[in-house]
């Protein structure tokens, strides 16, 4: 059983379909209605509908069809919210996929058949807008100022549908070279007043314009969601200045972000007036969710801390991703983690290449005790290198085991855990086993990790057969819980997604 739409001649998507179920493959069944038959009331009371066809059309339509057709109820307007949400899901969704539909022409389709249809698809068609320096970025700039012109158009306009924006500045030689987003961010900003996210990628603050900044700050300031990816500012404070502007942002992160440090001093005075220039603005009063990676970690860490230690805990993060997090870094992260306490409920954390050596420095400034409300718990990049060789004179002790500084992370937890996961990166079979699985298995054994309801192991490496079965064995007791599943393969996880 199938349902079909047919557009036979132009025009005559603007009127409203009935919709026949076709039983078998060689019957073809389609009926117009009247806009004005009680059978097609009109969907959207907003939008009219346009003149109906000519009377000579519907005679023809009638005449072919009425010796054939019989009336059908009209499909309610709940079943073309799902058809055209099924057609915009894709089946296996990934991070680009929402900018670039694989069923786009399907929905554009769509948005052919009715005033309402058309009202559906856009809310998916626009509902991601991804744009850089090149013509598709440009063409829909001049789209927006069509608009803004108030040209006439026999449709409504499709910027309220525009909820998530993307914007990548062009890479430009020299620092004086023509910026894009200098000429496109007041339209950008004036235009899209129904964002809800904003991520953008880089953005030389120093190379914009005051007008294109002002635009920035002001003319997004009510989104809720908030991304800045390698981006680089003249000054630490110069970042948290604009950072400061996004007062309503519930979730922030800053992957790639470059600065210079200002020493910032934790006391009243410092948090001011935002009228004043040497004023430091505090965090966002709303932020829910923090994810970061790059040497801006610390920097924006000790800024919050701050803030906190002015005026007693005003930020309440409740989930914290932390990509990269390296020695240098550690000390303000055990720091926040433990002014954060009770708030946390969620913790990423993305180790550097370093931790197989510096894991036990980067582990001693990091007690998660104070986190005894945390439910969920997922570390990142535990690379494992190959083991030298054994020597076969047997005058060398054996080596110890690797990844003990995650066991002694592990053993400080004291909250009631319901998942856990952990992404591996061993050069072979044999670095896999000689992590420490062992201690690691004694540790999830203990009382606080008898809540656990999922824990999965992701062996980011090419599966051999029976890599997957090591870490089975290795976790026995887990796998006897039915908690465990472990998946070898590409770790498809992002440490910093938002």
């Amino acid at each position: 059983m199938a349902i079909t739409l047919i557009t036979t001649v132009p025009g005559l998507h603007l009127q409203s379909p009935s919709l026949s179920i076709i039983t078998s493959p060689t019957t073809l069944v389609h009926s117009w209605k009247s806009p004005q038959s009680p059978a097609f009331p009109d969907l959207s009371p907003t939008l009219p509908l346009p003149t109906p066809l000519s009377s000579a059309f519907q005679h023809r339509v009638s005449t072919k069809s009425a010796s054939r057709v019989t009336p059908f109820p009209r499909i309610p307007p709940e079943l073309f919210l799902d058809i055209i949400s099924f057609l915009a899901v894709p089946d296996t969704p990934t991070i680009t996929s929402i900018y670039d539909q694989s069923n786009l022409a399907e929905i554009c389709n769509c948005s052919l058949v009715s005033r309402f249809w058309l009202y559906a698809a856009r809310d998916h068609l626009w509902r991601h807008v991804r744009l850089g320096s090149g013509q598709r970025g440009n063409h829909f700039v001049e789209l927006l100022q069509h608009y803004n012109l108030g040209h006439e158009s026999t449709l409504p306009s499709f910027v309220p549908h525009v909820k998530h924006l993307f914007i990548r500045e062009s890479r430009g030689g020299l620092s004086w070279d023509p910026k894009w987003l200098n000429a496109v961010l007041p339209t950008l900003a004036d235009s899209l007043v129904n964002l809800h996210s904003l991520e953008a990628e880089r953005i030389t603050w120093e190379y914009l314009s005051s007008k294109s900044r002002d635009a920035f700050m002001k003319g997004f300031k009510g989104v809720r969601k908030l991304a800045l990816r390698v981006c680089e500012f003249r000054t630490t404070l110069d970042m948290i200045r604009v950072i400061g502007e996004f007062e309503d942002v519930e979730v922030l992160a800053l992957d790639g972000v470059r600065c210079k440090w200002d020493a910032i001093h934790a006391d009243s005075e410092v948090f001011v007036s935002r009228a004043d220039d040497r004023a430091i603005p505090k965090p966002p009063r709303k932020l829910r969710e923090l994810a970061m990676r790059g040497e801006c970690t610390r920097h924006v860490l000790k800024w919050m801390m701050a803030a906190m230690e002015d005026d007693g805990g005003r930020v309440t993060v409740e989930v914290l991703r932390l990509g990269a997090l390296g020695v240098k870094s550690a000390p303000a992260v055990g720091k926040s983690l433990k002014m954060l306490g009770t708030s946390l409920k969620e913790l990423h954390l993305g180790f550097d290449a370093a931790f197989i050596d510096d894991g036990d420095k980067i582990v001693s400034h990091i007690d998660l005790g104070y986190n005894n409300v945390l439910r969920e718990m997922h570390v990142y990049g535990l690379i494992i290198p190959s083991l030298p060789p054994p020597d076969l004179l047997g005058l060398d002790p054996p080596p110890p085991p690797q990844l003990m500084p995650l066991t002694t992370l592990f053993d400080g937890v004291r909250a009631p855990l319901r998942a856990l996961s952990l992404a591996l990166y061993p050069a072979d079979i044999h670095a896999l086993s000689s992590m420490d699985f062992e201690g690691l298995a004694h540790v999830l054994d203990g009382k606080p990790w008898t809540t656990l309801e999922d824990v999965q192991v992701v062996v980011a490496t090419e599966d051999d057969g029976r890599m997957g079965g090591i870490v089975n064995q290795k976790l026995d007791r887990l796998f006897e819980r039915g908690v465990l599943r472990v998946d070898v393969g590409f770790d498809d996880r992002e440490v910093i997604l938002i």
